[in-house]
């Protein structure tokens, strides 16, 4: 118990206590309380009431009210100085000294809280201010807003939108923060001189945002007041709704009152822009209203067009099964034409050309099954033809292992394949394929050829010899023959010559004929010698 605490003697009590004074700026409850303090007749009963009160100011819901304790405190300890019985004095002193104890250990909390909450404001100022310093850096992220593509009036100036909007969002970002402090440091109990720092902190970093943003607020809307006018006059004159669809317009309407709520617009701007879209939409709605019973009337129009077209169907319908596919479709083109020169709605064609697929489902059924099997006979066409290739391939594999076969078995077989192989038109791609597998064939047939030869006696080998010059000789003089055989025919074929000159030419060709057939004979004589010696070898 500190001095100030301890229990007052009886002696230093004063003949009569001092008047209730009624400090300014109190509460309603503690102008009651002194009231009711005043009333009453004996000191036991006041600090009674004082202790009561001075309990109920520390132990309310929300911030105590310390003043109005501490003034209570205050006005009871000169009452504790008067005549009181000595059991009544210590335990109202006690109860008045536990009170007092209290409400300093509260403060203190209290107080530490207080600290804690200055420390985090402070962060959050600073960190503001660091936002704002840096505010370029903070706008370069910031995201595009989405303009509605239905407002197609003001899709052009999307990148002037954007430029504003996105700077006005950070702004308001920024200015939602500082508002947000402001509050915070209304409600948290702090020191006058922490608040007012505060508070001058904030007003200095707010002289960055609210002119800036202002100014672009007014920006925005001045351009968006402006679009909204240009829409209107473009698309509205009068009750006439002109340059677009109604429908178009009504969604564009749509999209222009979502973007209003989308930008930041003052209440003036947006009440404005709201009531001109409203004028429009109604507009549109009267002249929905008109296209409505102008459909209702185009649609009894369909109904009794289709009623014909449905009748016709069903007639169709009977003479189906006596018809062929193209007999079919000639009267389904004849209703077709009919259909083009009626009025019908989208649902009436989707139905009769419905009908219409299931009166030739049928016959496509008939044409799809065709179809797969033409597509199945060209498959096993395709398999069978790659069975072939294999089986080529197979055989060339076991020719080229076969070392029993001579050179003209095995040149007789080889020239069986390389026919096989033509007969099936195979592609480039797979002709190249076979000829890779065929050199070295064809190097085992030149192989065996050559081993043949060499087993050929002197006297062979030396007829061989002479029969291939003399093959030689006489392809030679074939040729000549051919060259001097295409020399007359051009000089026949020119128109220098007379008659009695072109006879000779004539006669000179029939003989060169002549000659040349012999000097074919002759070769295919040799080389038929020729191929009876290899053959024997």
């Amino acid at each position: 118990m500190t001095a100030s605490e301890s229990m007052p003697s009886e002696s230093s009590a004063p003949d009569a206590p001092e008047p209730f004074r009624k400090p300014e700026s109190m509460s309603d409850s503690f102008q009651e309380y002194l009231a009711k303090l005043g009333k009453l007749p004996t000191p036991e009963e006041k600090i009674a009431l004082g202790l009561e009160f001075m309990r109920g100011s520390i132990s309310q819901e929300g911030t105590p009210r310390f003043r109005e304790f501490w003034e209570a405190r205050r006005e009871l300890l000169p009452l504790f100085k008067q005549n009181l019985g000595p059991a009544i004095r210590s335990k109202l002193w006690s109860e008045y000294v536990e009170l007092t104890v209290e409400a300093r250990r509260l403060k203190e909390i209290l107080e530490e809280q207080s600290s804690f909450a200055i420390e985090q404001i402070d962060l959050a100022i600073t960190a503001l201010e660091h936002d704002i310093e840096h505010f370029q850096k903070l706008l370069e992220p910031t995201p595009l807003i989405h303009l509605p593509a239905e407002a197609r009036s003001i899709q052009e100036k999307a990148d002037s939108y954007n430029l504003i909007q996105r700077e006005l969002n950070l702004l308001n970002h920024l200015a939602s923060r500082l508002n947000g402090l402001r509050k915070e440091i209304i409600k948290t109990e702090m020191r006058i001189r922490f608040k007012t720092k505060f508070f001058k902190r904030l007003s200095e970093l707010g002289d960055h945002i609210f002119p800036r943003r202002k100014e672009l607020i007014e920006q925005i809307g001045a351009q968006f007041e402006r679009d909204i006018d240009q829409f209107v006059e473009s698309h509205f004159q009068g009750t006439e709704v002109v340059g677009a669809p109604y429908y178009a317009l009504r969604e564009e309407i749509k999209a222009l009152q979502g973007l209003a709520k989308l930008i930041t617009l003052n209440t003036s701007v947006f009440t404005k822009t709201r009531l001109k879209l409203s004028e429009c939409w109604d507009k549109i709605k009267v002249l929905e209203k008109v296209h409505k019973q102008e459909f209702q009337q185009k649609k009894q129009v369909w109904t009794d067009n289709r009623v014909i077209l449905d009748a016709k169907v069903e007639e169709l319908k009977k003479l189906v099964e006596g018809m062929d596919l193209p007999k079919l479709d000639a009267a389904i083109d004849e209703i077709q034409n009919e259909m083009r020169s009626m009025e019908l709605g989208k649902e009436d064609v989707r139905h009769l050309r419905n009908e219409f697929n299931q009166l030739r489902a049928p016959f496509m059924a008939i044409v799809e099954q065709k179809r797969k099997d033409l597509e199945q006979a060209e498959r096993d066409k395709q398999q069978l033809r790659k069975d072939k290739i294999n089986s080529l391939r197979e055989r060339l594999a076991a020719l080229q292992k076969d070392v029993e076969k001579t050179s003209d078995e095995l040149t007789y077989e080889f020239d069986e394949i390389r026919s096989d192989l033509d007969a099936l038109s195979l592609s480039k791609y797979d002709m190249q394929q076979f000829e890779r597998l065929m050199r070295p064939m064809k190097d085992v047939i030149a192989e065996r050829k050559e081993r043949a030869l060499l087993n050929l006696s002197d006297d062979e080998r030396n007829a061989l010899e002479q029969l291939r010059e003399i093959l030689q000789q006489r392809k030679v003089r074939r040729q000549e023959i051919k060259d001097q055989l295409e020399i007359y025919r051009k000089m026949l074929g020119g128109s220098s010559l007379d008659f009695e000159k072109a006879m000779t030419v004539r006669e000179q060709i029939e003989i060169e004929k002549e000659r040349l057939d012999k000097a074919n004979a002759s070769i295919s004589e040799i080389e038929q010698k020729i191929t009876a010696i290899e053959e024997n070898a």
